[in-house]
C-alpha cells in the first residue's frame, strides 16, 4: 500500500491503542440540483467491525496497524496516500490526504 503516516498521527495512533481502520465513503454533497454524492476519504481509530472484516486487508505502516478497506485498494500505488492529523473545535482528528478532488459541480444551475 502506497501510504504513509505522519509522526504527528503516529503519536495519536499509539495514544488510542496503535489500530485505524480507512475507508473511501460515499456521501451527500450539497447542491442546488439533484441529490448527489462524493468519494470522501474516512479515517477511525479501531478495527472495522467483525462483519465487514472480509472486505479490509491489513498491514502495519510505522507501528500503526492499517486496515484498509477494498474502495482504499484502487489507489494502491498510483498515489501516495497520507494519514495525518487535522484540528477542528472538537479537537483533533485523522484524516486521509492525497485523494483526488471530486467534482465540485452540484448540477445544471449557473450560480456555482
Amino acid at each position: 500500500m502506497n501510504m504513509t503516516v505522519t509522526e504527528r498521527a503516529q503519536e495519536f495512533i499509539a495514544k488510542e491503542g496503535g489500530v485505524i481502520t480507512v475507508r473511501i465513503e460515499k456521501r451527500l454533497i450539497p447542491g442546488c440540483g439533484k441529490t448527489q454524492t462524493a468519494d470522501v476519504a474516512a479515517v477511525r481509530v479501531g478495527e472495522p467491525q467483525d462483519y465487514e472484516k472480509a472486505d479490509y486487508q491489513s498491514f502495519k505502516i510505522d507501528g500503526v496497524t492499517v486496515h484498509a478497506h477494498s474502495s482504499v485498494a484502487e489507489y494502491n500505488d498510483q498515489i501516495l496516500l497520507r494519514i495525518d492529523t487535522e484540528t477542528n473545535l472538537f479537537g483533533q482528528k485523522l484524516g486521509m490526504f492525497g485523494l483526488p478532488m471530486p467534482r465540485q459541480s452540484c448540477g445544471d444551475c449557473t450560480s456555482c
